[in-house]
């Protein structure tokens, strides 16, 4: 399990890079990226034992940076949809 988390990392981190260049006009799509990264890392780290002062500071930035990222992709599809209207 712990393998396929970190090639899930790998693989949604090269999304996002990807995303980066090719949906800059949709940053939501970057956003929602960034946030399932940030929630594949806090995953991944909640899987280690002993989890260390490190690996909770870990746990609450990525969770932070994850809610953000979140936040901030549906605020983009919300205006990006008022745009339209």
């Amino acid at each position: 399990m712990g393998t396929f988390l970190s090639l899930a990392i790998i693989a949604t981190a090269i999304f996002a890079a990807y995303a980066l260049k090719k949906f800059y006009d949709r940053p939501y799509i970057v956003n929602f990226a960034l946030a399932a990264m940030l929630l594949l890392i806090v995953v991944r780290t909640l899987m280690l034992q002993p989890i260390t002062g490190l690996g909770y500071a870990a746990i609450i930035i990525c969770t932070i940076a994850g809610i953000f990222q979140a936040f901030l992709g549906v605020k983009s599809i919300k205006a990006s949809q008022q745009m339209e209207a």
